[in-house]
Order: structure tokens, then sequence, then C-alpha cells
């Protein structure tokens, strides 16, 4: 049988990743994370020097590995967890698909939860540590965005829990990350376009909320009605049909 993890999972985690982003709680506060661990104030942030920009690419990376390693940790553990309940797979994926449905929803904002339009910030001393402290400072955000980022990353930790080893689940979240930590690392890159976009996803935050809670409806749908796995021979499928 073909492994699911591979062929659609994944794409689907780094989605959920670039969802994240785009959430009404972090892409406002991403200008004021990228001059936090970078050092460069906000105002220079769209007209950069080379060596700014080498340390906004460097501060941000490290920034990014710190909350990677966060939810790198979550994502082992419920696949942990998961591989403990293995007699229950079946029940499990249920669960999976009624949390993505339910977080998808959440997302939608049709009813409306203020926990998950907060953060909670850390503000760790990293004093001393030059560039190195983006990585505390990244681990301190990642738990700080938990509230803000909970119904998509929810979802992912459950699709965690129901993959067959613990070695697909921690690639699930770091796969997650990736899509959370790329955008994060372009923006400050490129920050003078990026953040007439940033502003236009605002504008449009409503659309994008409805776009990205139907993914997980979708997907959540597909777990529980036992399709997903035909999701993914049909992007086998379409793979093979393109590329050999």
């Amino acid at each position: 049988m073909t492994d699911p993890v591979p062929m659609v999972g994944f794409g689907f985690a780094f989605l959920a990743g670039l969802i994240s982003f785009l959430s009404p709680c972090v892409a406002p506060l991403i200008p004021g994370y990228l001059s936090y661990v970078s050092g460069v104030s906000v105002d220079n942030l769209g007209r950069l020097s080379v060596s700014q920009l080498g340390r906004i690419m460097l501060s941000s990376a490290l920034f990014v590995l710190g909350f990677t390693m966060v939810f790198v940790g979550l994502g082992t553990s419920a696949s942990l967890l998961g591989a403990l309940a293995e007699a229950y797979r079946r029940e499990l994926t249920l669960m999976a698909g009624g949390v993505m449905v339910l977080m998808g929803i959440l997302i939608m904002d049709i009813i409306p939860v203020k926990l998950l339009a907060r953060e909670v910030r850390f503000h760790p001393k990293t004093q001393g540590l030059g560039m190195l402290g983006g990585i505390p400072l990244g681990m301190a955000f990642g738990l700080g965005w938990l509230p803000c980022v909970g119904p998509v990353l929810a979802s992912i930790l459950f699709f965690a829990s129901t993959v067959e080893t613990v070695w697909q689940g921690t690639m699930l979240l770091l796969v997650y990350s990736l899509g959370l930590g790329l955008a994060f690392i372009l923006t400050g890159a490129f920050f003078g376009r990026a953040l007439g976009a940033l502003r236009w996803v605002q504008v449009h935050r409503r659309v994008f909320n409805f776009l990205g809670g139907g993914v997980l409806i979708f997907m959540g749908l597909l777990f529980i009605s036992n399709r997903f796995f035909f999701l993914s021979l049909w992007a086998q499928k379409l793979y093979y049909r393109f590329f050999y």
C-alpha cells in the first residue's frame, strides 16, 4: 500500500504553514519580529544595505530554527502518542478529521474565539548571545504563537498522531515549520514588496480565513470518510504522468 504521507501529507503540512503565516494575528506582527531579531529598525527594513540584508537573513534563519525546534518537538510527541494507540488507528483518524473540520470552522471566524486572536509574549534574556540569540527568541515566540496558530497547528498535530512512524510525524511538523519559516525569511529579504502584500492580505483577511478554513475542512472530511488515501493515489498517478 502506498504511504499517503509523502504524496499529499507533506504538501498539506507546507500549505498549513503558509496559512499560519497569513493568519490575522501573525502577519501584522512580522515587521516587528524582523526588526526585533535582527536589530534593524522597521523604517530601514525597506531599504537594506548588503550587510543589513545578510544580517536579516541570518537572524531570521536562526529565529525560524528556534520555533521549528518547538513545533518539531510537538510533532514527535504527537506521533509517539499515536504509536502507543496503534490499536485505535481508525478512531484516531476519525478524531483527527473531526478536529480539522472544527479548526477550519474556527479559522473562518464563523464562531469568534478571542483566545485564537491573541499571542502570549515571552522575553528571554539573550544579551551576550549575539546573532545566536535568535534561536531562544524563536523558541519563545513559537510558544507565544501557540494560541494564534492553534487551529492549524492542532490539525497538523492530530495528523501526525495518525501516521505510521514517528519519523513521518516529525517530518510533517518540520515541513509545516518550513512553510511558516520560508514565508518569514522571504518577507525579510523582500520587505519593501512584502509589506504591501501583507497589507493587502489584512484588507482581504476574511477571504484568506475562508480559504484556509476551507482547506482544513476539506482535509478533515477526507479523513472522516477514509478517502485521504485515494487522494494520495490520484496525486501519485498525476506525478508519474507528468514527470515519467
